[in-house]
């Protein structure tokens, strides 16, 4: 994640929000946590608003499954 803060004016948010829409997404903008992300129109509430933490916790949680599936190794 990008350490410096997005200086977008009100124009560029609007562009971005307007252009989601018109792909059928919804824009969720994180101006001060510097994330720009698209998520399908009708995407399940629970996908929808998440942070990008619980978002990557969750490939790594389902990645450790495949290799467990994989390599046949139980906990």
């Amino acid at each position: 994640m990008a350490k410096t803060a997005m200086a977008l004016t009100q124009r560029q948010v609007k562009a971005l929000c307007l252009g989601a829409a018109q792909a059928g997404f919804v824009a969720e903008i994180l101006i001060n946590g510097a994330f720009i992300r698209l998520v399908p129109r009708d995407a399940p509430p629970s996908q929808v608003y998440k942070t990008p933490e619980q978002i990557r916790e969750e490939e790594l949680d389902e990645e450790l499954e495949r290799f467990r599936a994989k390599h046949g190794y139980k906990p």
